[in-house]
């Protein structure tokens, strides 16, 4: 395995553990974790986050195509539709963040997202 597939998981995995993380603080307080049509976003980003991971653990074929190109795509839009509520409302809107070492989980959702995008397309010969 080499030193971007190592670090490419490394990131699955810590986006999915932040997945946990927001789905405790929603089951303790619902209010600080943003929904998306009623749907909690823990719940999204952690199944964009095992789709991602499944693609890359599995043989090359249509199915892994498919599953890091729903997990990218959903991923990356539901982050960056709430990174772009956060900032054009500076906390105005209905949406409460939940914070991992001081950084607003918007924030690391997103970057998460586009290294692991970046780190896929490297990773290709």
């Amino acid at each position: 395995m080499s030193f971007k597939e190592k670090l490419f998981f490394a990131f699955a995995i810590f986006g999915l553990s932040i997945s946990f993380v927001l789905l405790a603080q929603f089951h303790s307080n619902p209010f600080r974790v943003p929904t998306f049509s009623d749907i909690p976003v823990c719940y999204i980003y952690g199944n964009a986050y095992i789709a991602i991971i499944l693609s890359a653990l599995l043989k090359k074929s249509f199915l892994t195509r498919l599953l890091a190109s729903a997990g990218f795509t959903v991923g990356l839009l539901v982050s960056a539709y709430f990174l772009f509520v956060w900032v054009k409302f500076a906390g105005r809107a209905n949406i409460f963040p939940a914070e991992i070492f001081g950084i607003k989980t918007i924030y690391t959702d997103f970057f998460l997202f586009v290294i692991l995008l970046v780190l896929r397309i490297l990773k290709k010969p």
